[in-house]
């Protein structure tokens, strides 16, 4: 896989880097430009009292939570693009990340890409061809996949499983991606590479642990088709990690008239000896089902989103070892203007540890979140 990915992108550096002398000089200055987005958002949580009350000592503190809650995301991007005249397009985006951090990380992506009859290749810190063509569960509001709910609802430390189905864990680490032109009307594919999962400018960590920035090779088929009102977007996608995990993920988006429905699928496969069969294992499944619906300026939706871990250790409650994350959301959203956008979103959450029914380990809440947010 690793050699296949190597000589396809060579290929396709060759064919972006094999321009003229001339074709470089003609080639205009890259000009930046400014976009982005800002949403702030407000809203409730109420977690299971057993939960936040179940410890006596005084670290059972770090389990309560306020019931008020507010959240600002924000990023400014700086992108910029020139054509040469062989036909090819070579950009630049960086994308800023605008609200105070404790983690002093102030750079999301940064990245250059390379854009042509041959395809498009990326270079940098982005996310990884996976992610570019996947296909989710149509949402309104705070996806249940993803962590916006866990301002307001607290994740038990004891439960591991994750219920995104994304099969791309190199995140926005240093890669090498490329992306094929689209075959046949609708077909595409993309392949990439991430040496190490910490980008830093040191060499690659090997070894096979989880915690180790392991090489990260990710592959993805993407049909996208549409016909009127009506459209069809569908993927297949694999991982593999030095770590000796491998996930394999698939998605689905069908839309007719104002309607969409859709989900996708994710299992992860450990296979590391030492650590398969016990808790630190890292197999997983997860799903996600969606359903939304545009009238106007407004937009529906309904979603729900489960994931397990599962550990083949000794049987734990109800004879399981599985920990479990389930969640569900319906959401409204209304178009103020071009750019401008209300949301509300009410998520329930389910958080079960399998190895055990201490209930400092397990919760359950809901959360009702209003934001707006901005585009420019």
């Amino acid at each position: 896989m690793k050699n296949f990915l190597f000589s396809t992108t060579a290929l396709a550096v060759a064919g972006a880097l094999t321009f003229g002398s001339d074709a470089n000089a003609a080639a205009k200055p890259i000009v930046i430009g400014l976009g982005g987005f800002m949403t702030h958002e407000m809203g409730f949580g109420e977690n299971d009292g057993s939960y936040e009350n179940g410890n006596t000592t005084d670290t059972a503190i770090g389990d309560k939570r306020a019931t008020f809650n507010n959240v600002q995301d924000s990023e400014v991007y700086f992108t910029g693009s020139t054509k040469l005249d062989s036909g090819v397009t070579v950009s630049v985006t960086i994308q800023l990340e605008a609200d105070q951090s404790s983690s002093g990380q102030n750079i999301d992506e940064s990245y250059m890409k390379l854009t042509g009859g041959f395809g498009d290749l990326r270079l940098g810190s982005t996310t990884g061809t996976n992610s570019v063509l996947k296909h989710v569960a149509p949402n309104v509001g705070q996806h249940p996949r993803l962590g916006g709910s866990d301002a307001y609802i607290s994740v038990p430390t004891a439960v591991g499983a994750s219920n995104s189905t994304d099969a791309n864990t190199s995140g926005d680490a240093n890669k090498i991606g490329y992306i094929s032109p689209v075959i046949g009307g609708g077909l595409r594919f993309g392949i990439s590479y991430t040496p190490s999962t910490s980008n830093v400018n040191t060499a690659a960590i090997t070894g096979g642990t989880a915690a180790e920035g392991n090489g990260i090779v990710e592959g993805a088929i993407s049909f996208e088709t549409a016909v009127g009102t009506s459209s069809v977007k569908a993927d297949i996608a694999m991982e593999e990690r030095d770590n000796d995990t491998r996930a394999y993920r698939a998605g689905l988006n069908v839309g007719f008239g104002g309607w969409t429905v859709g989900g996708s699928i994710l299992t992860r496969i450990d296979r590391l000896t030492t650590r398969k069969n016990s808790a630190t294992s890292l197999k997983g499944n997860a799903y996600d089902l969606g359903v939304t619906y545009a009238m106007g300026a407004y937009k529906f939706g309904l979603t729900k989103a489960y994931g397990e871990q599962v550990d083949g250790a000794s049987a734990g409650v109800n004879g399981s070892t599985q920990d479990e994350q389930s969640k569900w959301a319906a959401g409204i959203s209304y178009a103020l203007d071009t750019g401008v956008t209300l949301t509300a979103t009410y998520t329930g959450a389910d958080y079960n540890d399998g190895a055990t029914s201490d209930v400092t380990d397990n919760n359950e809440g809901h959360s009702l979140v209003g934001s707006i947010g901005v585009t420019f």
